[in-house]
């Protein structure tokens, strides 16, 4: 459950294949305190996360997966 001020952050992801790579990629987002809508046909993610987090840190912890992540 996410508590106080939260943001919207809108990123493009690619390399994502299978709903095993959604999954990967909510479960480090989530461990961040984020919550992730992402649409694996459109390669986009619409973040819900913590206002003091930093938008380099979620792409940082998509690309540790493996994936292409930046900010739209």
């Amino acid at each position: 459950m996410l508590f106080g001020k939260k943001k919207l952050v809108k990123l493009a992801i690619e390399g994502m294949h299978c709903s095993h790579c959604v999954a990967k990629v909510e479960a480090a987002l989530k461990a961040l305190g984020c919550r992730a809508d992402i649409d694996l046909k459109l390669g986009k993610a619409d973040v819900t996360c913590p206002e003091s987090l930093d938008v380099d840190a979620i792409v940082k912890a998509i690309s540790a997966l493996g994936f292409t992540a930046k900010a739209l």
